[in-house]
């Protein structure tokens, strides 16, 4: 409890309003430092959700997951991205962590140290190669593949390096 007293005086102290920070917030470390102690890793917690009509429900009286995450600890524009990635989430198999994060660790750290978004594009973040390149590079993923993998790395990195 009392962490949280401190990182709530330390956002309202030394931070700007919840609206203009929540714009870069990092959804992955934000999810594991407010939600993962209680509900465990994002993508797991997403995929034991139901879904009804495309929205995600909860099993709680509140049954809206948005609901849900307005009752927790996100603020502002959070409660919306936190839900936008858990949708996207559920509906995502976790092959990352199956087929790579053996070598590359979790899809949210890859994203930090080696992808960034420029001009819109996610890209390495060494060379500028753009992800679908990189991957159709990379040894050991079926062509196939590439626009899965893709298609989630260039997801989680927006969701790590929100603008």
């Amino acid at each position: 409890m009392l962490r949280w007293i401190v990182w709530w005086a330390a956002v309202f102290l030394l931070c700007p309003p919840a609206t203009a920070m929540a714009a870069g917030i990092d959804l992955h470390w934000l999810w594991d430092d407010r939600c993962a102690e209680c509900h465990g890793h994002s993508g797991d917690f997403a995929r034991r959700l139901d879904r009804v009509d495309g929205e995600l429900r909860v099993r709680h009286p509140v049954g809206d997951m948005r609901e849900f995450l307005r009752h927790h600890y996100p603020v502002g524009r959070e409660v919306e991205a936190l839900y936008q990635m858990l949708k996207a989430q559920a509906a995502t198999p976790p092959r990352f962590r199956t087929e790579c994060a053996r070598c590359h660790g979790p899809a949210a750290a890859l994203a930090r140290k080696r992808l960034v978004v420029r001009g819109g594009e996610v890209v390495s973040a060494v060379d500028g190669t753009a992800v679908a390149a990189l991957l159709q590079r990379h040894f050991g993923i079926a062509a196939g593949d590439v626009a899965f993998f893709s298609a989630q790395l260039e997801r989680v990195a927006r969701e790590v390096h929100r603008e």
